[in-house]
């Protein structure tokens, strides 16, 4: 009975603390879910959202004007990293329907959310950002380059906005859909299993509890013949831990024999010696 008592205080502790794991495992797994999904919705979704890029419709640009503006613009490159880089401006026309537009060209979504309402002049085109600002002087060039005046390519329009005009869409539905998607349901099912975990180790260390406060007893070794009615029985024997009394060292009614007394090995009556 009392080894069945140990075995399952053990078995109680062993399944709290793999509950406890488990939890903290599941719980970890939500946050990292949950910051996901916040990170896509601010980098994917909330551009896409904003600026209506999937509604953004396929025609050919060309531009008719490129300029530096004269703005540095600052930027960030890196953990206590900043930068900047020159504000370059484009402008250009495309054709729908027989109708010319004029618009501002910007490379991605992205950047038509961050700059499209800003002022001419720091309506910038594209973003280069490194720690060498010569770098990202030569980048910006080299895109005005790529995209000069008289230069033919593919773009994209809004029919409700044709004066802010995208090189290339960065995000597509698939991508916004599925980031939001898998991140939503990671930081659902993991929070259910934190939850269930959770439970779990309640009831495992609450069993745990209740077994540690079982008094196992301890069987008392037989008695000493002779042994008294109280040394067998010492105070506290009744909550099951004492320690037992030695048995007693002598049985009534007999005497251990005694050894005889040291004799003097200088009695002069045993040896025979005469002392002055």
């Amino acid at each position: 009975m009392d080894r069945d008592k140990i075995k399952e205080r053990d078995a109680a502790s062993k399944r709290c603390c793999m509950c406890l794991g488990w939890t903290i495992f599941a719980g970890c797994m939500a946050a990292c879910c949950a910051v996901g999904l916040i990170v896509c919705g601010a980098v994917i979704a909330a551009p896409v959202i904003e600026t209506k890029s999937l509604e953004f419709l396929e025609t050919t640009c060309t531009t008719n004007n490129s300029y530096l503006t004269g703005q540095n613009i600052v930027c960030g490159c890196g953990e206590e990293c900043s930068s900047n880089y020159p504000c370059l401006r484009m402008t250009v026309t495309y054709v729908v329907n027989n109708v010319t537009y004029d618009g501002v060209l910007f490379d991605t979504e992205s950047r038509l959310n961050v700059a499209g309402d800003n002022a001419e002049n720091r309506q910038c085109v594209t973003v280069r950002c490194s720690d060498d600002e010569r770098d990202n002087r030569a980048n910006v060039l080299n895109f005005n380059d790529t995209y000069a005046p008289g230069q033919s390519y593919k773009c994209l329009y809004h029919p409700d906005r044709p004066t802010k005009v995208l090189l290339t869409r960065l995000f597509t539905y698939d991508a916004m859909f599925h980031s939001m998607l898998w991140t939503s349901i990671g930081t659902f099912i993991f929070t259910v299993l934190m939850i269930y975990c959770w439970y779990q180790c309640h009831q495992a260390c609450s069993i745990q509890r209740k077994a540690c406060s079982i008094h196992v007893p301890i069987s008392v070794p037989p008695q000493a013949p002779g042994a008294s009615a109280a040394a067998a029985a010492p105070p506290g024997a009744q909550s099951g831990y004492f320690i037992t009394q030695p048995p007693s060292y002598s049985a009534p009614g007999k005497n251990l024999p005694m050894h005889p007394p040291p004799q003097n090995l200088y009695s002069s009556e045993k040896s025979g010696y005469t002392y002055t």
